[in-house]
């Protein structure tokens, strides 16, 4: 059910066909107001009881609840940028000095910025690194001393949050911390909300119990980086400075490099990416509790690998041998969306559990490249004779191929047992039209994962040569000429 807040949105919307009631209500006449609220309220309440009875504990299915999943855990609409090699070709007769932060547009009027310092001779060309996002600075005058004093980001429509950094009037620069977690009293500290709209809000802190309590008159200057996330590399050609301040500024050509991929950018979790998330019982980035660290890498990096696993010492000698070369280390198995940022997305996962627990440095986390395992897998079938066995064929394959397939989120996470039959004997009985009616019947066989189990870096998916499709035609002989369908 819509929370008061989306509510009161539609009200909003639906008002609109109502010019004159309309502007009294946002005036705030009581005649009007005061009755809309009332019922605003209720549908409110009654969407609460509704929700209750519909609690979903295991297996979260509903988007509703799914949003209100991801609010609980802290899951936040963050984008990555895409970053990209750049060439410069000077057809001038004077040096240009192009300064990292300058802003320049591609093709499709995406804002990139350069990230490197460059210098090019007359005639000259370079190469230097871009990235695809943009920087604004939004000033905030606090008018009031309140604890815990919070205000939602004003994010750019269509664009997903990069990075933020908070300073206020006396130049102090305010640290991230997530959920108050360790942030003394009194320290400069901040953190970050969204709701289930999956808007942003910026919550400061109390001096008497932790962070800093926003004096009234501070005035805070907010950078806020934003990207447009993922986008295809391949499209990328010519590009232009947006402003350029000499005449020998207008000399340069600016380029996209072909294979200049550096690192692929990703847009924020989706419905079913936090759904896979909200199946974790964890519900904040404490990864030493019960050593949680496949959690904590999956929600920072989920969106941009296919495959991903997280694992410790006792699990890798279960299936790799013992050793004493493994005591106190952290096994990690990741598969990206660009295979030319392995290393780089190597580094950034050690660096973010290094920051979750001290014990595992860079020495201590060892990287395992994923082998990719196709699953092997028989569906058995007998159906009514009304139905085509070959187009009930190809659309159990292409139903568990877009389902379990190579690069699907089912088959992005370590799959000890494989994939779930109840899950694939529902998904087929919902989907596939044949198996609707009173005759049809199916049955699943797998390979055997007792003679050979999943490891934790197997990467198990389905493809169309391990799925077999056995299909029956059911028999009407010695029965009734009519039959229920």
């Amino acid at each position: 059910m819509p929370s008061l807040t989306k509510i009161k949105q539609v009200t909003e919307i639906a008002l609109q066909d109502f010019p004159e009631i309309q502007a009294r209500y946002l005036a705030g006449d009581p005649t009007v107001t005061a009755p809309i609220q009332v019922m605003q309220h209720m549908l409110a309440e009654l969407g609460r009881d509704v929700d209750v009875s519909e609690l979903e504990p295991f297996i979260k299915s509903r988007e509703s609840t799914i949003l209100a999943d991801a609010s609980n855990k802290g899951i936040l609409p963050k984008g990555t940028a895409t970053q990209h090699r750049v060439s410069i070709k000077n057809n001038g007769t004077e040096r240009v000095t192009m300064q990292s932060g300058r802003v320049f547009e591609d093709g499709q009027g995406r804002v990139w910025r350069f990230i490197q310092n460059a210098e090019i001779p007359a005639g000259d060309e370079i190469r230097v690194l871009a990235e695809q996002s943009q920087e604004r600075i939004v000033v905030k005058t606090i008018t009031e001393t309140l604890p815990f004093f919070s205000f939602q980001l004003p994010i750019t429509e269509d664009m997903a949050l990069c990075s933020l950094s908070v300073k206020d009037n006396e130049g102090d620069l305010y640290s991230f911390v997530t959920r108050w977690m360790n942030a003394q009293a009194g320290e400069k500290a901040i953190t970050l909300k969204t709701d289930t709209l999956r808007s942003l809000t910026l919550e400061f802190g109390d001096s008497e119990r932790t962070g800093h309590t926003l004096q009234a008159n501070t005035e805070l200057s907010i950078t806020i980086v934003e990207t447009d996330g993922e986008l295809d590399a391949a499209n990328l050609s010519d590009a232009m400075l947006v402003e350029t301040y000499t005449a020998k500024e207008g000399k340069l050509r600016i380029k996209f490099e072909a294979g200049g991929l550096v690192r692929m950018g990703a847009n924020p979790l989706s419905i079913d990416q936090m759904r896979l998330l909200a199946s974790y019982p964890t519900h904040d980035d404490n990864a030493v509790f019960l050593g949680n660290f496949e959690f904590l890498v999956r929600k920072n990096f989920m969106s941009r690998s296919y495959f991903l696993n997280v694992w410790n010492e006792s699990i890798h000698e279960t299936h790799y041998g013992a050793s004493v070369a493994n005591i106190n280390h952290l096994f990690v198995s990741i598969t990206p969306k660009n295979s030319g940022e392995y290393a780089l997305i190597c580094g950034e996962v050690a660096n973010l559990i290094a920051q979750a627990d001290s014990l595992y440095g860079n020495s201590n986390i060892v990287f395992k490249p994923a082998e990719e395992r196709k699953f092997r897998i028989k569906v058995n079938a007998v159906l009514s004779p009304v139905h085509d066995v070959d187009a009930v064929k190809e659309q159990i394959k292409s139903l568990l191929l877009s389902h379990y397939g190579k690069e699907q989120i089912a088959a992005s996470y370590y799959l000890q047992n494989g994939f779930n039959l109840l899950e694939i004997s529902q998904l087929l009985q919902r989907d596939v039209l044949a198996f609707q009616d009173r005759q049809s019947n199916l049955s699943i066989e797998t390979e055997d994962l007792q003679e050979n189990p999943v490891k934790p870096h197997h990467w198990l998916y389905m493809d169309a040569s391990t799925i077999e499709i056995d299909i029956q035609r059911s028999s009407l002989s010695g029965g009734s000429r009519w039959t229920v369908l």
